[in-house]
């Protein structure tokens, strides 16, 4: 079968793009110090990519100031996560280049979104934290003045943060009253929510902002097509409009209201901007 050349001009159009680095390695030295970094970086889960790059090193020469330090590493994984898988090819080109743009996009849509379930809650400070020092080291050590902006999203970040992490432990620990129980059965938990999930006619996964509250029930907009859901089942209490909730919500046949079933993540409302 014969193929146009307008159906070959289509067909390429269609294809994803696939990037490829090479890295010409000259003396031994230099394999043993990409080994050796690649080693180091691989603690706090950096891609290949970041080898290559301004801030993959930076990274690696932060980490080795303290090398053992968890909170470090965990801050690092999630920037270098920023970096290599949210930023993709429009990452800055250097420290200098970013914008405030950048430090806002990281705090409150990118971190949230790593943010996980934890007994302590205590992750936004930690995070926060960790982002103060690093920044602090990249002005004394790149020639950067990021400090300044930096401390004043922190500042405006760090309460809705912290809704954001309670509202996340509570609604897994509604979910799964023995999360952080040792006799905790995660299958079991699973099987139970499968089964009552498979019996929504209607379901939507998405990214909801909340609208309103009507006494116990959580009125939800869909970001993109605008459609409106009324949840119940939410710890409301912990629920104000402008949170950005991103989710699995279902509804049984000729019931009204909805349900909400999996979380994904929790924002402040300035991450909208960035989703």
């Amino acid at each position: 079968m014969k193929t146009s050349n307008s159906t070959k001009d289509s067909r390429t159009k269609n294809r994803p793009e696939i990037r490829m680095w090479m890295q010409s390695i000259a003396n031994p030295k230099e394999r043993q110090e990409l080994l050796r970094n690649l080693e180091i970086s691989a603690e706090f889960e950096m891609r290949y990519r970041g080898l290559f790059t301004y801030y993959g090193k930076d990274l690696i020469t932060y980490k080795l100031q303290k090398p053992s330090d968890k909170n470090r590493n965990e801050f690092l994984r999630i920037l270098s996560k920023f970096m290599t898988d949210c930023l993709e090819d429009n990452c800055p080109a250097s420290w200098l280049q970013c914008q405030p743009s950048f430090w806002e996009e990281f705090i409150f849509m990118f971190f949230p979104h790593s943010m996980k379930v934890t007994a302590e809650e205590k992750q936004v400070e930690a995070f926060l934290l960790q982002l103060k020092k690093f920044v602090r080291w990249l002005d004394k050590n790149k020639g950067t003045s990021w400090s300044p902006v930096v401390k004043d999203l922190i500042v405006a970040a760090t309460p809705e943060l912290k809704d954001c992490e309670h509202l996340l432990n509570s609604l897994f620990l509604l979910d799964y009253p023995l999360l952080f129980h040792p006799d905790w059965d995660p299958e079991q938990d699973f099987e139970r929510m499968n089964q009552e999930f498979a019996q929504c006619a209607d379901r939507s996964n998405s990214i909801f902002e909340v609208t309103s509250k009507i006494e116990n029930t959580v009125v939800l907009t869909d970001i993109d097509t605008h459609c409106t859901y009324y949840v119940k089942g939410l710890p409301y209490q912990l629920i104000e409009p402008g949170i950005i909730m991103s989710g699995i919500i279902g509804r049984k046949r000729d019931e009204f209201v909805w349900k909400w079933y999996q979380t994904d993540g929790i924002y402040p409302q300035i991450g909208k901007n960035y989703m």
